[in-house]
């Protein structure tokens, strides 16, 4: 599905939106990207929710990842993901505190956040496709 969102995007329409960072798909996407990251990341303190110091939120669109970038950067995640996952397996996700978690939660717990945070991201970016009239992105 968020694959299916960016590439429904043309590169005008990625950059294009209202003044908030909500409707324009590529600070959407950017914020998705960057809190995907952060929920694996091995401390709270060593990640950089600003990499090349754009702040994502309101940096000029030449600073801003371009769709076929954000599409890698989608890749290198799912696999990182995979690794997070299999490197911590069943009792490591059960037991362990997430190492980013401000609460302690477990990493299994603190997954389960994530998967909500970011699929509330990625139906804002098929919302944002929908009102541009090029259809919702797909869940398939």
């Amino acid at each position: 599905m968020f694959r299916d969102g960016i590439n429904r995007l043309d590169d005008q329409q990625w950059g294009e939106g209202k003044p908030t960072w909500t409707e324009v798909p590529a600070r959407i996407t950017m914020h998705t990207l960057l809190c995907a990251d952060f929920y694996i990341a091995p401390s709270r303190e060593d990640f950089n929710f600003q990499p090349d110091g754009v702040q994502w939120w309101d940096a000029p669109m030449d600073k801003m990842p371009t769709r076929k970038q954000a599409l890698d950067w989608i890749t290198r995640t799912e696999q990182a993901t995979i690794e997070y996952l299999t490197i911590n397996g069943d009792i490591g996700l059960l037991t362990e505190k997430a190492a980013t978690a401000g609460k302690g939660q477990t990493k299994v717990h603190w997954l389960i956040y994530a998967l909500r945070h970011l699929q509330n991201h990625v139906s804002q970016l098929s919302a944002e496709c929908k009102k541009r009239g090029i259809g919702a992105a797909d869940w398939g």
